[in-house]
This record gives C-alpha cells, sequence and structure tokens, in this order.
C-alpha cells in the first residue's frame, strides 16, 4: 500500500462520503477530518489480514474490495463484496486489534483510514461532530448485529426443516423396517412353499433356487440400503448439531461486543461532553482575563498620562518660578536659568522634534532579544542581542518606544525601547550636525534646515542713537540731526529703458549687411534676420498686431 500526500488527494479531488461513518457531520468538522486521517492506494493486494494486528477503521471512498474467511480445511471462502462509500475495520479497531477476516483490493482502491489517537484528538476538538462520529460507529455495528442475528434466525429455520427431515426419515425407517420384516415373511412363505413343491415335483428345483436368490438378493439390498441411509442421517445430524453450537457462540460473542461497544460509545459521550465543557470554561476564563487585562491597561494608561500631565506641570511650575527667585538673591535682573538636562535627554528632546531627519535610522539590540512578526502575527522572526535593525518611526502612544523592522524590508515590525537599543548613538551625529546652531548667532546651522531663518532684530525709536553719537555710514543713520535719517543708495547697473530697441541704429558701424529676405518667416518670428530688420524700420519685437 502507499500513502498520498495531501496535495495528490487535492489534485484529484478525493473526498469523503457524507453517508455512512460520516453522516450528519457539517461541512467543515468533515473537511479537517478528511485531512485528519491517512488517505491510502492500494492495488490488488491484501488490506486487512486475518489474525493479524489491524488498528485502523477503513472508509472506501473509490473501487471493490473484498471480504473472505477460511474455513477448517483452510479454503478461503469469499463473505461478502464492498464498494465505495462503505467502512471495515470496526470490530478490530474498538476491541482486540486483531482481524477476524481478509480484505482484499479488487483492482486499484482508494481509502481512508484513522487510529484511536487521531480519533480521540478529533473528539476533542469537535464536541458534537465526535459524537456523531461515535453514534455513526455504532449505527454501523449494529446493523451488522441486526444481519448477524437475521443470519441466526435464517439458519435456525434450515436446522428446524432438517430437524423435521429426520424426524420424517426416522418414522420411514420404521415403516421401512415393517415393510422389510413384511417381505421376510413373504421370502419365508415363498421357500415354504417351494420345500412344499419340491416333494410334489423334484424336477422344478432350478426355478425354486433362481427364486430364493433373487428374494435374498432383494432383502441385502434393501438392508444395505437402509443401514446406509441411517448412517448419513446421522453424520447430518451431527454436523447440523455442530454448526447450532458454534451459530449459538458466535451470537454470544456479537452479543458481548455489542454491549462492550455501547458502553464504550457512552463513555466517549460522556468524554465528549465533558470536553465540551472544558472548551467552554476555558474560553469563559481567557475572556475575563482578557478583560481584566484591558481594564489594567486602560488604568495604567490613564496613571501614565495623569503622572506625565502632573510631570509637565512640575517642569512649567519650576521654570516659572525660576526667574522669581533669582531676582531675589540678585539686585539687577537676569535671564531665566533652565535646569541643565543630560546629554541623553537633550538627544531624545531634539529627536523628538525633528523626526523626519532622525528617521529612518539603523540601529542595534543592546540588552534583551525581541521578536519581529508580521501584520497577521503568523509568522515571527527573532532578533539576537546585537542585531541590527532599523528604526521607523516613534510608538504612536509613547516615545519612550519606537517601532522597528529588518534593515531591507518593513514586512515585520516590532515595538522596541529605548534604553533597549543604541537609538542615542544612532542619533547623536545627527544631532551634533543639525543642533550647533541653536541659539548661535550668523554663519551656524539651524537645528532644522527647513524651519524658517530668525529675522535680525528691529531697532525701536528708543534704541536709535542720540545726537552727538556717531553711527557707521553704512547703516544708514546720520548724527547731525536728532531724529535718524535714511541714506538712498544707487545701483551698479540701472534698468534700461524699454525703447532701447528704438534707440538703436539700423545697421552697424562699419562694413556692408546683406539683406536676407523675411518676407515668408511672420509676422511673430524673432529670428536675427527678423530682429534686424523690425529694428531698422523703428519697430519693436513685443508689438502685436490687434
Amino acid at each position: 500500500m502507499k500513502l498520498l500526500h495531501r496535495e495528490d488527494v487535492i489534485e484529484a479531488g478525493y473526498d469523503l462520503p457524507n453517508t455512512g461513518l460520516c453522516a450528519n457531520i457539517g461541512q467543515a468538522e468533515l473537511e479537517e477530518l478528511k485531512f485528519g486521517g491517512e488517505w491510502v492506494l492500494a492495488q490488488d493486494e491484501t488490506v486487512v489480514a486475518d489474525g493479524h494486528e489491524q488498528r485502523y477503521l477503513y472508509i472506501l471512498v473509490a473501487g471493490d474490495v473484498a471480504i473472505s474467511k477460511k474455513n477448517d480445511q483452510g479454503n478461503s471462502q469469499q463473505i461478502a463484496t464492498l464498494g465505495p462509500g462503505a467502512a471495515f475495520g470496526e470490530m478490530a479497531f474498538l476491541g482486540g486489534g486483531v482481524a477476524s477476516a481478509d480484505v482484499q483490493a479488487l483492482g486499484e482502491c482508494i481509502l481512508w483510514r484513522f487510529d484511536h489517537e487521531r480519533m480521540l484528538e478529533f473528539i476533542g476538538e469537535h464536541g458534537v461532530a465526535g459524537g456523531q462520529l461515535c453514534l455513526n460507529v455504532a449505527s454501523i455495528l449494529s446493523g451488522r448485529l441486526v444481519e448477524g442475528n437475521k443470519k441466526v434466525l435464517d439458519m435456525g429455520k434450515e436446522l428446524q426443516g432438517s430437524l423435521a427431515q429426520l424426524q420424517q426419515a426416522a418414522s420411514a425407517g420404521s415403516q421401512k423396517d415393517q415393510a422389510l420384516r413384511q417381505m421376510q415373511g413373504k421370502v419365508n412363505n415363498m421357500q415354504n412353499a417351494f420345500k412344499g413343491s419340491e416333494v410334489k415335483k423334484s424336477g422344478s428345483n432350478w426355478l425354486a433356487v433362481a427364486a430364493c436368490t433373487v428374494a435374498l438378493l432383494s432383502t441385502l439390498g434393501l438392508v444395505g440400503l437402509l443401514l446406509s441411509s441411517d448412517d448419513s442421517v446421522e453424520l447430518e445430524n451431527a454436523s447440523l448439531k455442530s454448526t447450532l453450537k458454534k451459530m449459538e457462540a458466535d451470537e454470544e460473542f456479537f452479543t458481548s461486543k455489542k454491549d462492550q461497544m455501547e458502553s464504550e460509545i457512552s463513555q466517549l459521550e460522556k468524554d465528549g461532553k465533558s470536553l465540551a465543557l472544558r472548551n467552554e470554561e476555558l474560553a469563559e476564563q481567557m475572556a475575563s482575563s482578557e478583560s481584566r487585562s484591558m481594564t489594567q491597561i486602560q488604568d495604567l494608561r490613564e496613571k501614565l498620562g495623569k503622572t506625565e500631565r502632573e510631570l509637565s506641570q512640575a517642569k512649567d511650575d519650576l521654570v516659572r518660578a525660576q526667574p522669581a527667585s533669582s531676582a531675589q538673591h540678585s539686585p539687577t535682573p537676569s535671564a531665566p536659568v533652565i535646569p541643565a538636562k543630560s546629554k541623553v535627554e537633550e538627544i531624545l528632546a531634539w529627536a523628538s522634534k525633528n523626526t523626519t531627519l532622525v528617521f529612518p535610522c539603523e540601529i542595534q539590540v543592546s540588552q534583551k532579544a525581541i521578536t519581529l512578526q508580521d501584520k497577521d502575527k503568523v509568522a515571527s522572526i527573532p532578533v539576537a542581542v546585537g542585531g541590527r535593525l532599523r528604526a521607523l518611526s516613534y510608538y504612536p502612544s509613547s516615545k519612550q518606544f519606537i517601532v522597528v523592522a529588518q534593515p531591507n524590508s518593513n514586512k515585520f515590525l516590532a515595538t522596541l525601547p529605548i534604553t533597549n537599543s543604541t537609538f542615542v548613538e544612532a542619533v547623536k551625529p545627527k544631532y551634533e550636525k543639525y543642533a550647533k546652531g541653536d541659539g548661535a548667532g550668523a554663519g551656524t546651522q539651524l537645528a532644522n534646515p527647513l524651519a524658517p531663518r530668525p529675522k535680525p532684530p528691529t531697532r525701536l525709536s528708543s534704541q536709535l542713537p542720540t545726537s552727538g553719537s556717531s553711527v557707521p555710514s553704512k547703516t544708514g543713520f546720520s548724527s547731525t540731526e536728532g531724529e535718524p535719517k535714511v541714506a538712498k543708495g544707487r545701483a551698479k547697473n540701472p534698468q534700461k529703458p524699454e525703447n532701447v530697441l528704438d534707440q538703436m541704429p539700423a545697421k552697424p558701424a562699419g562694413g556692408n549687411v546683406k539683406k536676407v529676405d523675411t518676407s515668408d518667416h511672420g509676422a511673430n518670428c524673432v529670428c536675427k534676420d527678423c530682429r534686424v530688420s523690425k529694428v531698422g524700420k523703428g519697430g519693436s519685437l513685443f508689438q502685436f498686431d490687434p
């Protein structure tokens, strides 16, 4: 026999029958049962051997099989032939594990089978469908038992008829004995008659001898026939009695198997119900634990948000209170003193404000291994400590975490704490490059190159220098009067007038210019010859006909 793969079964389009063993089972459960067992290809070979171990329950999907049994003389006798949709092997499957008959494949056959472990697993996962499967097995066995009882009754009727024939033969034997005795009496009478005739007529002795010989031979043949008939009747009676005893033993065996199967089916039903109750309890426990977890997560989020708000409020209060405290201790006003932050906090604060410059960036896992998963959470990729990743963005609800992916793909993602990565080391070069211009003068680079540059401070009239002070002339202020005066500058190259082309000479100085025919160029042509022609006539290239 050859086991078939899942792809072969799907390609060939084999399906389990929805009758017999698979009756009243849902389509989804039937599809799982289809690939829960094994698919076998058999061709003119023995599927089940009589007297050997048999631990599978078979369903014939395609082809025919013959069931045969060997008698006491060792000759194989065919009992039945099964077609597609039939099931066999249930007796050995449920009790004993030893086959009671031979099953031979007639040609090419497709079989489906499964063992005890897979059956119990299917019953545990599908309580209702598993119970229905057990009921189907019980129905098949009860049908076989009914057929066996019917055969026993038919054989009992045949035995009763044979016993009636034996009684008739016995009564006929007494009549034959009486007839034999009558015939013997007639033979004796004939002998006596022949004896009497011998005294009277001695010349006819040969006729009397012949008649006696014929009568004697007839009597002996009849006696032999009666004796032989009695022996055959006794042999047949003994054979029928042994057959009847064997059938009674078979009936007791089938009855015990039926009771055993009924007890096993009831136990399986109880196990299925207990498993279903257990599954329901587990589902309820999971639902309750999930709801508790969601509630705890929501509470933690609210506490975290409240803590962040309180921390922000405390920072604001500290900043607002800092100038007042410095004013009390110093006689002159000074700029507010902001508490110094650590280098890491400065880098993280700068990164949170400049995400377009920070992400994406290459980082490494520094402390604890993580696992990347796809969107459907079907496949996962572990990343050990020191593994390279690519940071994509901050986590939406907290900037203490970042979203990471593989270096060359965004299919598998994970959330990673910043403290468990080299994110600060990766951002530090960018911070040092772009953040040096914060608060510096002209010529330095801004933290964000896309942000607008700061405008120069505007001087108010109260900040302008008074009379008598000297101001450089390039600033545009004068000190001769009490108020500032603006110096007007002059452009290096003043703008040409719009009729500059009209003022140009028609011909260049020196030399003759060859005239070119531009009549076919059109009124809007701006080639060199057309420009020279129009300028020479006092026209303009930018004037169009109305």
